[in-house]
């Protein structure tokens, strides 16, 4: 191709004609040397947002699922016992557990009660003394296990009659049984 060609008008006898395409190879070599930065796309930031929600509705639903604590201490090695008959007829066993943190009380043969009343089980702390409703609980002649954690903060766990209303707080009656949490093995 000369710059005289009557195809390519555009080219005749233009100064640039040995030049042609050399600007174009100088800046495709320098732009080489630093690497292009390529816009990220949107399917990488539906991938990030998808796998945030998926971690945090996993973390969610851990914390919601209720941890048995019968079963971890059931399953300790060392686990610790106390026991006492009831006031009235029936039994309570008390067993802890350093390890895994928990205690479960198990009551066995509890005696028929006025209906409007409830067999209630309570936490009381080692620092203030101050009663926590555990469980409340319908007499029964299957055997009732209830489980807590937080032995290293409590004092006892006490067994009481309480109105059946859920109204009671704190303790209203004479306990029918008072277990001093076992020393840790």
């Amino acid at each position: 191709m000369t710059g005289t060609d009557p195809a390519y008008p555009a080219h005749r006898g233009d100064e640039n004609d040995d030049d042609l395409g050399m600007d174009l190879v100088d800046a495709v070599s320098t732009d080489a040397e630093s690497p292009a930065r390529r816009p990220l796309k949107k399917w990488m930031f539906v991938v990030a947002a998808l796998a945030v929600i998926v971690i945090g509705l996993v973390a969610g639903l851990v914390n919601l699922i209720p941890t048995n604590y019968v079963s971890k201490v059931e399953r300790a090695s060392d686990q610790v016992v106390a026991q006492a008959d009831l006031e009235g007829g029936g039994h309570a066993v008390l067993k802890t557990s350093a390890k895994a943190d928990a205690g479960m009380i198990e009551l066995t043969g509890l005696p028929a009660i006025d209906p409007t009343e409830d067999y209630v089980v309570w936490l009381i702390e080692a620092s203030t003394d101050r009663p926590t409703l555990l469980a409340t609980i319908a007499p029964s002649d299957k055997p009732v296990k209830e489980g807590f954690n937080g032995v290293d903060k409590l004092a006892s766990v006490m067994v009481s009659v309480e109105p059946g209303d859920g109204s009671s707080t704190a303790p209203s009656t004479e306990p029918l049984a008072v277990l001093d949490l076992p020393e840790a093995k």
